[in-house]
């Protein structure tokens, strides 16, 4: 009677031992409202990936998630923190879930970009699923200068310094 309570166990033991690893991508932090967290995979023709997100905090969070087949340029988020309407011409697939998860098979081998937005709640420490290894992605977001106002303000600063300067002389 022994060695049959036994044996199960030990199967049991067996199997998860000799089971092949999950190869994936699971990593976690923390995010503000408004921002964005990127990553990008590539993918082969016919390959699929599941991404999954969940939030761990308290409360009705707004997380979205987007996949593009181009490098985003833009984060799609407007200054009230909400969603520029042209993200959904733009993403291939989509979900506004609370939770968001996304199926997508690929029809072509290329890299494929996923956006992860949190709109309202925030902050909140997020985790991210996925079958297939994700890099993480930093939108390149650089300020541009309004030339123009640039070009008048230094001749003008310019100027107040040297009549300033010819006062102390």
């Amino acid at each position: 009677m022994k060695k049959k309570i036994l044996i199960l166990p030990l199967l049991a033991l067996l199997l998860f031992i000799w089971a092949p690893s999950v190869q994936g991508y699971e990593y976690s932090d923390n995010i503000n409202e408004g921002i964005s967290v990127y990553y990008l995979t590539a993918l082969d023709v016919g390959e699929s990936i599941e991404v999954n997100v969940t939030h761990l905090g308290d409360g009705n969070f707004n997380f979205t998630l987007f996949l593009f087949d181009e490098r985003p340029l833009e984060s799609y988020v407007n200054f009230d923190k909400t969603l520029n309407k042209e993200i959904f011409n733009v993403a291939i697939n989509y979900n506004l879930d609370d939770n968001p998860y996304l199926y997508f098979n690929a029809s072509e081998s290329k890299i494929y970009y996923f956006q992860l937005i949190l709109l309202d709640n925030g902050p909140d420490t997020f985790l991210v699923y996925s079958d297939k290894e994700l890099t993480r992605y930093y939108l390149p977001i650089i300020p541009g200068y309004n030339l123009l106002l640039l070009g008048l303000m230094i001749p003008l600063v310019s100027g107040l310094l040297v009549l300033k300067c010819k006062k102390k002389l």
